[in-house]
């Protein structure tokens, strides 16, 4: 038993010796292209159009937004972190093609709207690395695997125009997700990374994907560009039920050390 808990102690000892905490950063801007519906119904009154387009109704379009994050990986015994912060807001103005309504507001055709919708997110992601995979692939290959709670803030504003009258829904909303991710760096120039979150509960579904390229032109510092894809499918949370998409190219700049 003694020689066991020996071999153990040294194994983390060695663990943690080998183990170079990694701070790493990025900034860059998303293409966020918005499609899907979202539906506010106060105390289940029962109506009906209550789904509103948010491309149709709302004329919301898509934005480039910034957004960051950073992480720091490699403590001995504690697991990665990585905090990211998204802003997510959309604003519209056109002519309604069909009659809808939205918590108390009953917007007919021909009206003219004006709308916003925000779904800014702060995602805080724990994770751990395969053991020894990094290792025994020279750091060409990592696969981590944890947990993710995003935090939702979410606000919608219906206006119409020609009534005067409008109506808004605002909701915070946690989301803990699994979490997957990993990256292929098969010469230092450049790498492949993706990351993977979901959860699925009571009707509600919430998913994303990440897929980048990364490249190292200099030592410490990369750029990169790649694909970010969401759903954010809510059952009646607060009154509000919605199946969101947003989806779009990104580019991003960095260091780590």
């Amino acid at each position: 038993m003694k020689k066991l808990l020996l071999t153990a102690v040294t194994l983390l000892a060695a663990a943690g010796t080998a183990s170079a905490i990694t701070i790493s950063a990025g900034v860059g801007g998303w293409n966020q292209d918005p499609s899907g519906w979202v539906e506010y119904k106060e105390n289940n009154i029962v109506s009906t159009n209550t789904h509103v387009d948010v491309e149709s109704d709302l004329h919301i379009s898509d934005k480039t937004k910034a957004s960051g994050w950073f992480s720091i990986e490699g403590i001995p015994l504690l697991p990665n972190i990585r905090v990211q912060y998204t802003p997510m807001k959309f604003s519209g103005r056109g002519v309604v093609e069909k009659s809808f309504s939205f918590g108390n507001l009953t917007v007919n055709a021909r009206d003219i709207v004006e709308s916003k919708l925000e779904a800014n997110q702060v995602d805080v992601t724990l994770y751990y690395g395969v053991p020894f995979l990094r290792a025994v692939t020279a750091g060409k290959v990592n696969l981590n695997a944890g947990v993710n709670v995003k935090v939702i803030d979410g606000y919608v504003k219906v206006r119409d125009v020609l009534l005067s009258r409008e109506e808004s829904k605002s909701a915070t909303i946690p989301v803990p997700m699994l979490h997957l991710s990993g990256s292929l760096k098969p010469i230092d120039l450049f790498s492949l990374e993706f990351s993977g979150n979901w959860i699925g509960y009571s009707g509600s579904q919430f998913y994303e994907t990440v897929t980048e390229l990364k490249v190292f032109p200099v030592n410490r510092l990369f750029i990169g560009a790649g694909y970010r894809y969401q759903r954010l499918k809510i059952d009646d949370i607060s009154d509000i039920s919605s199946d969101l998409k947003v989806k779009g190219f990104f580019a991003e700049a960095g260091f780590l050390f």
